[in-house]
């Protein structure tokens, strides 16, 4: 598929990429600030005046300058057309996956409730609609895909991360089926996308790789000191639901690893979490 959007931000114009690191760092953290200031600002008092439509377009804008302060080109595939709900199922490498889906269509992103409590990031989040589940409770899963089939009845799109957890982004975990199920229930579409970072010369970058116990800090500090970054954002056609929700997981999983170009994750043993309710 063609790329059809390609964000560059004031970082990319008047290339910060030349400026030492230390003072790179410096002003885009700055520019991040003053940006979840806006943020803060919006959802706080301007989205209780807004209509539905109008917010999303609203978080779509604040996502896409987001990843632009932050000196990422986004280069995405249209997402597909559809007429209903779906479901989006991503591999997982980083915090700023979740805007860079923002920035290309508007979803509601399923999350781990630890996100709630991160400070302003987290009331960003429970602001712009993200469902917050408490891992390994299999009784907060149940609310969680009630959530999920609510949202995607009305025509809105939902997000998981399969995985469960991030990675590098050079290989694919197996993905998980629980989060499926709503889908399956619905009959609802499913949309495989993949994500994956380069430098700005096109190759392999781990910058954003949230991994290893690295803090949100460290994180942050870690992408914003690289000359620039550019995300890739690929989605697949849709896939029906048919079957069982482990059949759908081992589908979701081999179309996003094509998206990716690396292999499916090997089959490991089945967790509690992914037997038959």
């Amino acid at each position: 598929m063609p790329a059809v959007s390609c964000f560059e931000s004031y970082n990319a114009r008047v290339s910060l990429a030349y400026l030492p690191p230390v003072l790179r760092r410096a002003i885009r953290i700055s520019l991040l600030v003053l940006h979840l200031v806006w943020g803060v600002i919006l959802a706080g008092l301007v989205f209780p005046l807004l209509s539905p439509a109008q917010r999303d377009r609203r978080i779509m804008a604040w996502a896409r300058r987001l990843v632009g302060v932050l000196g990422v080109r986004l280069h995405a595939t249209a997402a597909p057309g559809l007429p209903t709900g779906a479901l989006l199922v991503c591999n997982h490498v980083s915090w700023l996956d979740i805007y860079l889906i923002f920035a290309v269509h508007r979803v509601h992103f399923v999350s781990k409730a630890e996100v709630r409590n991160w400070p302003v990031a987290g009331w960003l989040a429970h602001k712009t609609g993200t469902l917050f589940i408490e891992r390994g409770r299999r009784a907060d899963t149940k609310r969680v895909n009630a959530e999920m089939r609510a949202l995607m009845q009305g025509g809105a799109w939902v997000a998981v991360f399969p995985e469960g957890t991030t990675g590098d982004g050079r290989a694919l975990r197996r993905f998980m089926p629980s989060l499926l199920q709503p889908a399956v229930e619905l009959s609802c579409p499913i949309v495989p996308a993949a994500l994956r970072y380069r430098t700005l010369a096109g190759e392999y970058s781990a910058a954003p790789a949230y991994i290893d116990d690295i803090s949100m800090w460290q994180s942050l500090k870690q992408i914003a000191g690289e000359p620039g970054l550019v995300a890739e954002l690929h989605f697949g056609d849709p896939i029906l639901p048919s079957g069982h929700r482990r059949d759908l997981a081992a589908q979701a999983e081999a179309a996003t690893a094509r998206l990716l170009g690396v292999a499916p994750a090997d089959t490991a043993p089945q967790t509690p979490a992914d037997l038959p309710a």
